[in-house]
């Protein structure tokens, strides 16, 4: 099957949440007070398909509202549809623009603390958005993605530290990335490409009744957004590289 009709697919399976709400994200939708301080972090989220940034029940809004819930001092969380990055660039500016002249300077950008995660589009998202970062000379301290899916080389741009990928290849057409791959092996360690089959195991997890209509188009691809345990390593991983020293 050709790309544009796996697309296509997502698409289907996005638009009853589509239709619920479809108000745009907006940059006023972020909370980070900006510019943060030296030393915090900013971790950024990147939300798959066409989801609201903001929908609590989908994995990556879940998952960054459970760390903020923690009130971890130093640590920011905001999540973004992979569809408008342009608005994680300029957040993650301004958050670091410590003098406030409208710019990320060279030592502002060194100083800078991010984390990134992201699921399906968004986890293509993210790795696109750690690029861009690598042409600002700013370091992102994980890119964790789950069942990545797109058209892109999944290779990890030198900036990154550490990245972590997550993958089932069960669905007939919706298969997630199975290779992270390092630019530079020796500035980023690739923590690993984890296969995993939900085969026989739908009834393991918890689908919320407005998902069950949409695994019927999704598969795996959308159980593994209700893999509880797979979203507390997730969190932990994200927790861990925020807190992490330089």
């Amino acid at each position: 099957m050709r790309p544009a009709l796996h697309i296509l697919l997502l698409i289907c399976a996005a638009a009853p949440a589509a239709r619920a709400d479809s108000r745009n994200q907006t940059f006023d939708d972020f909370a980070t007070p900006l510019p943060v301080k030296p030393g915090e972090t900013l971790v950024v989220g990147i939300v798959g398909g066409w989801e609201r940034w903001d929908n609590p029940g989908r994995c990556i809004r879940r998952t960054a509202i459970a760390i903020k819930r923690r009130e971890l001092e130093g640590v920011w969380v905001e999540t973004v549809e992979n569809h408008k990055l342009e608005l994680a660039e300029r957040l993650i500016r301004e958050a670091f623009d410590f003098n406030r002249d409208g710019k990320l300077g060279e030592e502002e950008a060194k100083r800078a603390r991010i984390v990134l995660f992201g699921q399906s589009l968004g986890g293509r998202a993210a790795l696109r958005l750690a690029r861009t970062l690598n042409g600002w000379g700013v370091t992102v301290r994980l890119v964790a993605v789950v069942d990545a899916y797109g058209k892109d080389p999944y290779t990890v741009p030198p900036n990154v530290l550490a990245a972590a990928n997550w993958f089932q290849r069960d669905h007939l057409f919706i298969k997630g990335a199975p290779l992270l791959r390092a630019e530079d092996p020796e500035r980023t360690r690739i923590l690993f490409n984890r296969k995993v089959s939900y085969k026989g195991r739908r009834g393991e997890f918890e689908i919320d009744e407005q998902s069950r209509l949409q695994t019927f188009f999704m598969g795996a691809h959308l159980v593994m957004e209700f893999d509880m345990p797979l979203w507390r390593e997730v969190e932990k991983m994200v927790i861990e590289a925020a807190l992490g020293r330089d």
